[in-house]
């Protein structure tokens, strides 16, 4: 293939294993690829790694019992971090199943260190232009960055994209949105508040009349629960306080689509993370769509803070202390792949024979067209080797909320640490692949499988049964839990939640 610009053959840059996104798949795919010992280039457009999980607590590593399902590389992150008292122990939930508090910017400072130190060449501020397919091999991409354009190519590509953008622009077929009409996700701008009075904002959290946490409230006994150690929980999760919410859009006050109040009480005494703002209609490939979405959004940003210290116990002194450099952006395409990992397989507990990777958090769809979300509860999950390569192509991956699942196992599989966990399922394969001269399909799952649990991921081989005294301590939801409200709210319908 001869590409040009300008009439001039671009210059060729070569190497084993390209990672295209330096998210959170991203990172591990290529520490895991070069670990393997793949030559790998990481493609990356900000001038830092990590993405959305640069700007979060991650939740996600533990199952609904409290298993931990996601070990590996995404633990050991957690475990430097520790070491550098840049993020926090695990705090479990009934409906999230557990939450760690993580320092962003010492994560992006780590997530460069350990590229580094497994020897992945990065190149950052550098945009994919372009996917270089040859037959039915997926070759490289077309770059564009402060140097001008250049072709990269590569044994294996792996897209980490968040967007697919690699596969669509391949030409490997890709599905976005739920069935039926499309609509993905909706997005959040995520901002750190400061300033929070600690003790008084889990008074307010006790009177039940704010009901913080819907999902705990029709259950007693997992309210009892939570209400007994509190005091004493450094982070815990919020998804209610819908009445002062309505309070505050009668006044006038509150004009967000969203109609609960969702964040982290984190694990800094006087912060809490605001994941409340939210647009409707969104087209993530979309640039105007996305234009405008920033546009909505960031307006909403003084909004919320100003709801914080008007209508919410302990929050009269909270000030914006960051806003995320980037949107949320939960759903976006979906790469099909050899397998399509459905809600069934989540729900249930699927294992496949070709699993690399596990999950366990429950079903969080924040609602396309309306607010707060949809749930279901699963059981602890794996993700098969098949969902991660691109069908009807050689030498291409996928990993993170592009793998091949649909809208509602996505909304599982979406979360950072098992982002991670497929990072590192891609990034080995890749590496095998690459340094042996094979295709992808040509590796035997059981090799595959055996390379990640010499490297410490969980496939199921040491998950155990669930702990009774954590069970008693912290409670579990039932299996079926009743439908959530906001489908169809005012808020929802209203023209201003909306992206057109």
């Amino acid at each position: 293939m001869n590409i040009t610009t300008n009439g001039t053959k671009l210059k060729t840059v070569r190497t084993q294993v390209l990672v295209a996104g330096g998210g959170a798949a991203g990172i591990s795919a290529a520490i895991s690829a070069a670990r393997n010992g793949a030559r790998t280039l990481l493609i990356e457009y900000n001038g830092f790694l990590g993405g959305i999980s640069a700007t979060l607590a991650w939740i996600g590593f533990h199952d609904q019992t409290y298993r931990q399902v996601v070990k590996g590389l995404p633990f050991e992150f957690i475990e430097r971090l520790r070491a550098w008292d840049a993020a926090s122990e695990f705090h479990l939930d009934p409906k999230c199943s557990s939450i760690v508090g993580v320092d962003n910017h010492l994560w992006k400072v780590l997530a460069i260190r350990m590229a580094q130190e497994a020897g992945v060449e990065l190149m950052l501020h550098t945009h994919v232009v372009d996917t270089i397919r040859e037959g039915d091999r997926i070759a490289g991409v077309v770059v564009e960055h402060k140097s001008g354009r250049q072709e990269i190519r590569a044994d294996v590509t792996i897209d980490c994209s968040g967007d697919g953008d690699v596969g669509a622009r391949g030409g490997v077929p890709w599905e976005k949105g739920r069935t039926g009409d499309g609509l993905v996700q909706a997005p959040t701008l995520v901002f750190r508040l400061g300033g929070i009075d600690r003790a008084a904002f889990i008074e307010g959290c006790k009177d039940p009349a704010n009901n913080y946490r819907e999902w705990l409230s029709p259950h007693p006994e997992l309210w009892e629960k939570m209400m007994s150690r509190i005091d004493t929980e450094p982070m815990f999760i919020t998804g209610g306080f819908a009445g002062l919410v309505e309070r505050a859009r009668r006044d006038g006050e509150f004009d967000v689509p969203q109609s609960r109040i969702v964040g982290v009480k984190s694990h800094v005494p006087d912060e809490f993370l605001v994941v409340t703002t939210r647009v409707l209609g969104l087209d993530p490939t979309d640039q105007s769509s996305l234009t405008e979405a920033y546009s909505r959004i960031y307006q909403q940003v003084p909004v919320v803070a100003r709801f914080f210290r008007n209508y919410l116990p302990g929050c009269e002194n909270a000030r914006i202390r960051e806003i995320a450099p980037m949107l949320g952006i939960r759903e976006s395409r979906r790469i099909l792949g050899d397998y399509v990992l459905t809600a069934d397989d989540v729900v249930a507990g699927r294992c496949f024979d070709d699993a690399v990777a596990m999950g366990g958090y429950h079903i969080d769809i924040h609602r396309p067209s309306g607010t707060w979300v949809d749930s279901r509860n699963v059981e602890a999950y794996t993700i098969p080797f098949r969902s991660l390569i691109g069908r009807g192509v050689d030498g291409f991956l996928m990993a993170g909320k592009c793998l091949s699942a649909t809208h509602e196992a996505v909304a599982s599989s979406r979360v950072i640490p098992i982002c991670m966990a497929q990072g590192q399922a891609v990034g080995t394969a890749a590496a095998l692949a690459a340094v042996s001269r094979r295709s992808l399909r040509d590796l035997k799952p059981s090799e595959l499988r055996s390379r990640l649990v010499d490297q410490g991921a969980e496939l199921g081989q040491s998950l155990g049964e669930p702990d009774p005294e954590v069970i008693e301590r912290i409670g579990v939801l039932p299996k079926e839990e009743s439908e959530s409200t906001g489908a169809d709210d005012i808020v929802a319908t209203s023209e201003t939640a909306w992206v057109r």
